[in-house]
């Protein structure tokens, strides 16, 4: 039975070379070369007029097998972080994230060439799989983890998707946060410059979003899904958050009372408004106008780094003279249709106060 499973891998790997130029594999979105003997992978996919794109294959499925088109004698262990085919023993070596210390695998891994290895490449150019461009949810990729291994997770201020289960208790420089929703993780990497890729799973008894810079550490594990930058629900507008964040204020215009008991959450609040009202802004209003702007965003900052009841009226006014003297203008950018129980979305557009220190997920 084993013996029928590999031909039928083989034969899947066959008819996706179709998908790549000149017989390269297509295989985890990319197109595979083996290379020269004593060739960087990057001459490779430069041959192919194709360009490198770093990918390390699961330890279970290698490369190497598919591209030959059959087993070599002698399956080694993971050394660099390209596989290595030498042809003079019939043998590769799989590969792993972080390389052995005798590879003289130092700099980019496309730099990367052994004089005896033949090299399995992964260049870009595969065409794109249909999961993958769909729309979202169906271009989420199930029982998919994309582990850090010491070199893909970004580290970012996630602090206002997130507030707990970040890396050293510090959401502030993190590449994780507690979540019991995937969509939060895939709406989180579309907020974040440096993310390209989420992924969403359980660690130490807790569900939380993580993100990556690449999928190089991609791996099958039952319970995971993952998704690129691109696999995310649809954005809102930063004016509409603005607007939306604005309006739910309203209930503290007269200060603190039972409509709006937390002050830590109204001001925290007022600063994801004004921060989607500075971004929506930027370049459109004058700058006159965006001086306001900037100085209700200095003002509210600074106490809420030492609130006390004595001024929180006095900043509640003046964030709502800026705000209402824009209204109009928030009133004339795009609007999107948003579903208030779609718990991806921040609180705010959900008509609530951010949390004391977040503005999505439970409060």
């Amino acid at each position: 039975m084993a013996h029928v499973k590999v031909a039928l891998a083989f034969s899947a790997a066959t008819l996706a070379n179709a998908a790549c130029p000149n017989g390269g594999v297509e295989m985890h979105g990319r197109c595979w070369y083996l290379g020269a003997e004593g060739a960087s992978c990057g001459q490779t996919c430069g041959s192919q007029g194709l360009t490198y794109d770093h990918f390390v294959a699961p330890e279970a499925s290698p490369m190497v097998p598919l591209i030959l088109g059959r087993a070599p004698r002698t399956r080694q262990f993971s050394w660099g972080r390209i596989e290595c085919y030498v042809p003079g023993g019939d043998r590769y070596h799989t590969a792993k994230a972080t390389p052995n210390s005798d590879t003289g695998d130092r700099g980019q891994p496309q730099d990367w060439a052994v004089s005896i290895c033949r090299l399995s490449c992964a260049c870009s150019g595969a065409a794109d799989s249909p999961a993958e461009t769909a729309p979202f949810p169906a271009c989420v990729q199930q029982s998919v983890v994309l582990r850090h291994a010491g070199v893909h997770a970004i580290f970012a201020d996630v602090s206002m998707h997130g507030a707990a289960g970040c890396w050293q208790n510090d959401c502030k420089n993190s590449d994780k946060f507690i979540s019991d929703n995937p969509t939060l993780c895939a709406r989180t990497c579309s907020e974040l410059a440096e993310c390209t890729h989420w992924t969403f799973g359980e660690q130490d008894g807790a569900k939380k979003c993580f993100f990556r810079k690449s999928d190089g550490g991609r791996e099958t594990l039952e319970g995971w899904s993952s998704g690129t930058k691109a696999c995310s629900p649809g954005p809102v507008p930063e004016a509409m958050q603005a607007r939306l964040a604005g309006e739910v204020l309203r209930k503290c215009d007269a200060g603190l009372s039972d409509a709006c008991p937390d002050m830590a959450r109204a001001v925290n609040t007022w600063q994801y408004a004004i921060k989607n009202l500075k971004k929506a802004a930027s370049q459109k209003l004058d700058a006159g106008t965006m001086q306001y702007v900037t100085q209700v965003e200095a003002d509210t900052n600074a106490f809420a780094a030492q609130m006390s009841d004595q001024n929180f009226p006095l900043i509640m006014a003046n964030n709502r003279q800026v705000f209402n003297a824009l209204q109009s203008w928030m009133d004339s950018q795009p609007q999107v249709p948003v579903d208030a129980n779609d718990p991806s979305l921040p609180l705010p557009v959900r008509g609530g106060f951010c949390g004391p220190v977040a503005c999505y997920g439970t409060v």
